[in-house]
Order: C-alpha cells, then sequence, then structure tokens
C-alpha cells in the first residue's frame, strides 16, 4: 500500500513538492531523471506504458533519481488520510518534518529525534537533500506502491477486479495496518527485549514499538524492519501479520500474487505461473519483443522470460572455436567463461584437432589441448597424453559440463604466449562430459519450466 507513508500526516516540504507536481498532473516529474543504476547508459527516466519500469534501462522508477512521491498521488494521499486515521492505533499523529529532516518519528523531542536518527546508518537518515532523503522517496515508492490499494493506478481492471481490490485495501488497513511509535525506555525500568534480534533494550535506551504486535513487543530503530526484504521500514509504517511486520508491497505479497510483469496484484482468476512466479495471462510475453509467450518456448533469465529469438539476439554465446554463436537448441560445453559447440569439430585439440568431448584435456594459454606434447607444440606421438596423467591422480580429476547460457560472453581465444618445459602435473588436467540444453519441445519446456496456469482465488487468509 502505497497510500499510508504520506498519509501519516505528510511533512511539509514533501506536501509542498506533492501539490506542486499536482498542479501538473498529466506531466511524470520524473521523466529525464538519470538512472543511478545503470549511469550514462540511460538517457533518462521515460515510463512504459503498462510495466511500471523505464523504456530505456528497463529498471523501476525508484531507481532513478525521483524528484519526490509523483505528484498525481496526491488526490489519494488526501482522500486516504482520514482512512488511515480511523483504521490506525497509533497513539500520535502528530508527526512532522523539521528544518533539518525530510521526515521525523512523532512525538519526539529534538533531542530524541536525534538519538533515534544516531540508531541508523548514515546514508539512511533523512537529511534534507542527502542520500537518506533520496533512499527514504525510494522506498516510499517501492514498500507502498500505489496501485496495491487504488484502481485507478491500475492497468484496465474490470469492475468486479476493481471492487475486489477496494475490498483487499480495505481489509489490510482495517486487519494489519499501524504505524510504530518511537519513546524511550524509562531509565528506571529494565528495558525489553528486541523482537527482531534478541538483545536487550535497556532502560534510557529508545526503541520502536507496534501496538498490532502487543504492548510488549519492541524493537531497536534500526531492527524494525519489513520480515521479507529486511529493509527499514519506511516512516515506520508496517502491516502485522502471523507475528512478524511487514512493509506493504510483501505484505500483499502474502495474501495474493503479483504480477511479475506489471508489478500489480493479480485479482483475475486465472494467471501464468512459471518458476515460482506469477503473471497476468496477457502479460506473459517476451520481456523484449512482448510477444505472447503462452504455450511457446521461452527462456528466463532474471526472472524474466524471453522468446526464443530475442534470447538468441541479445544473449547468444559465441563459440571460442568458429566464432559462431552458440544457438539454445544446440549443446555447449562451458569452461572458466570459455564456450564451445558441443561437437567434435570445435571442442578438440588446438593443436591435432583430436576431439576431446567425454576426454580429458589440458587448458593452456586460453587453448584447450589433448595432452603435453600438444600443449608444449612437441609431436604428440613421442610423449605420454593426458590421459595416463590422470590414471593415477583419479581423485583430483575435475570436470567441465555443458550449461545453460551464461550472462557475458567471454574473450575470444587467445594463441599460446609462450613455451614452457616444465611438466604440468596431472591436477592440471580437467575430465569433460556434455549436457544437451533441451533436444525437442518437450525436454526443452521441461528444463526451463513452462507456464501453467493457475488460480489465484485462495490466496487471501
Amino acid at each position: 500500500m502505497y497510500v499510508c507513508v504520506t498519509v501519516v500526516k505528510l511533512d511539509l516540504c514533501v506536501k509542498e513538492v506533492l501539490m506542486g507536481f499536482f498542479a501538473q498532473e498529466e506531466e511524470d516529474p520524473d521523466s529525464g531523471q538519470p538512472c543511478m543504476r545503470c549511469g550514462d547508459q540511460c538517457p533518462g527516466f521515460k515510463v512504459h506504458g503498462w510495466r511500471k519500469i523505464c523504456v530505456h534501462c528497463k529498471c523501476v522508477r525508484e531507481e532513478h533519481a525521483v524528484r519526490a512521491v509523483p505528484g498525481q498521488l496526491e488526490k489519494m494521499m488526501t482522500k486516504l488520510v482520514s482512512d488511515f486515521q480511523r483504521h490506525s492505533i497509533s497513539d500520535d499523529d502528530s508527526g512532522c518534518a523539521s528544518e533539518e529532516y525530510a521526515w521525523v518519528p512523532p512525538g519526539l523531542k529534538p533531542e530524541q529525534v536525534y538519538q533515534y536518527f544516531s540508531c541508523l546508518p548514515e546514508d539512511r537518515v533523512p537529511y534534507v537533500n542527502s542520500p537518506g532523503e533520496r533512499y527514504r522517496i525510494k522506498q516510499l515508492l517501492h514498500q507502498l506502491p500505489a496501485h496495491d490499494s487504488e484502481p485507478q493506478y491500475c492497468n484496465s481492471l474490470d469492475e468486479a477486479e476493481k471492487k475486489e481490490l477496494r475490498s483487499f485495501s480495505q481489509q489490510r488497513k482495517r486487519d494489519n495496518l499501524g504505524r510504530g511509535m518511537v519513546r524511550l525506555f524509562p531509565v528506571t525500568m529494565t528495558g525489553g527485549i528486541c523482537h527482531q534480534c534478541g538483545r536487550q533494550i535497556s532502560g534510557g535506551d529508545i526503541a520502536v514499538f507496534a501496538s498490532r504486535a502487543g504492548s510488549g513487543c519492541c524493537w531497536h530503530p534500526q531492527c524494525f524492519q519489513c520480515a521479507s526484504c529486511s529493509e527499514l521500514l519506511v516512516d515506520l509504517i508496517y502491516f502485522y501479520q502471523d507475528g512478524q511486520i511487514y512493509c506493504g508491497r510483501h505484505h500483499a505479497e502474502r495474501l495474493k500474487p503479483r504480477c511479475q510483469a506489471c508489478d500489480e496484484i493479480i485479482l483475475a482468476d486465472e494467471c501464468t505461473e512459471a518458476e515460482g512466479r506469477y503473471w497476468h495471462m496477457k502479460h506473459f510475453c517476451c520481456f523484449e519483443c512482448e510477444a505472447a509467450l503462452g504455450g511457446q518456448r521461452y527462456i528466463m533469465r532474471e526472472s524474466r522470460p524471453y522468446c526464443c529469438s530475442c534470447y538468441e539476439s541479445m544473449y547468444a554465446e559465441y563459440c571460442d572455436t568458429c566464432g559462431e554463436n552458440i544457438g539454445i537448441d544446440q549443446g555447449q560445453m562451458t569452461f572458466e567463461g570459455q564456450h564451445w559447440h558441443a561437437v567434435e569439430g570445435c571442442f578438440c585439440c588446438a593443436r591435432c584437432r583430436m576431439p576431446l568431448l567425454g576426454r580429458p584435456f589440458l587448458p593452456r594459454g586460453g587453448l584447450i589441448f589433448c595432452s603435453r606434447a600438444c600443449s608444449l607444440g612437441d609431436d604428440p606421438n613421442n610423449s605420454d597424453s593426458c590421459d595416463s596423467a590422470l590414471q593415477s591422480r583419479h581423485p583430483n580429476r575435475r570436470h567441465v559440463t555443458g550449461r545453460g547460457p551464461q550472462p557475458r560472453c567471454c574473450a575470444p581465444l587467445q594463441p599460446l604466449e609462450g613455451i614452457h618445459p616444465h611438466a604440468i602435473p596431472a591436477r592440471d588436467c580437467f575430465y569433460t562430459t556434455m549436457t544437451h540444453r533441451g533436444k525437442g519441445y518437450a525436454l526443452y519446456m521441461q528444463a526451463l519450466g513452462p507456464g501453467v496456469f493457475h488460480s489465484s482465488k485462495g490466496f487471501l487468509k
């Protein structure tokens, strides 16, 4: 739930920025902002039509240098102030910002504010115009997504889904939403035990309390974290479930699946499930070209599905012998960042061309050889092969196996840089086994995990 953070009596400086953006609601205030992850590789933020990511670098909005909470959310935040105050069971809603900080916990004296923030990492303290303030804005966007609570920020919901989302949001606010309260343990008290780390909080120390967890539950300020992502709970907003506190995003995901493509909660009766993740039926498509993948072959990379054509064009490895790319239907051999077609003509001795599939080999200078003699440039018929050397050191034999595509291509083979007269010990020999990454539709899909239909009903506990 995006809602609750500014619902906590929005601090004045953030609210002024929000009102300024709201006047120009049709314009994205973060358009053109640089990506903090990609740097110069991204020309600036431009939101995708429905994925909620940048069309240039594919990073989410909060990875960019966002100026503030998006202005178009001001109406929603204003509307939900009363909802938060009605459902919240915290004791004090009087928190506001100071001249030094973009946000402070409510109800604290200045010296207590300093004591509270001294417990946090320096780059998490929301000083005005600091990395801590940028971190806070990033977490507001990530932990409390607006589309988890308001239909107007979702893509193409039908009336039944809009009604269900409103009900889902209201139930979470009524049953789970809260805000941590910061206060000192009186010096005359023995203190308490931190619910997160289990260490003592002594009298005179500052602690965070969550009313929904019970009056005896308390946390060190640095321990008041989401049980799922372990990030500090932004502005102390939490959702309590089954004895744990969560940020809005991960609490929602405990109750309903989230679409990996559009980032919205799935309210439909059916969705696509692949490799433990979920998609709306219409959103299970290639991450690059957006071709539908239902019933099609695909490859998953970093939890994103790609069609075979896009994957090969973007991520295919190149054979270190022939220089051609290694197709997704072709077996490949890999060893320390090098790749070969799993055929006799490519995975072979660099000198005599002896096939090395299923045979021991010697790596040297970026090349592979069948024997010491070939690796030294000698006549292989006048020297013992690597096979005989391996026989006495079988326990030390290592393997190179065929594997799926790696995230980067390796450099082409380099020529042998010199002849070294000393013998290469048997432990430097490697034995190969070949693994084919799928032959035919059925085996390929079995290896990569086909999409299967899954009912999203019944997730709400």
